[in-house]
């Protein structure tokens, strides 16, 4: 299983990970901003979709 981390705003993968980790985790490295369009990622407002592959 691998879960990816898209932006809200531009839709662009922010990380792709293959074992769930903390979304602080995931999105730390990036200084909590998309790295495509700057939106600010919130721990605090995300949604799950999951998809069968």
């Amino acid at each position: 299983m691998s879960v990816e981390v898209v932006c809200g705003k531009c839709g662009k993968k922010v990380a792709n990970m293959k074992m769930l980790k903390s979304i602080k985790d995931v999105i730390r490295p990036y200084n909590n901003k998309c790295p495509s369009c700057g939106q600010t990622l919130s721990t605090a407002e995300f949604s799950l979709d999951v998809q069968e592959n």
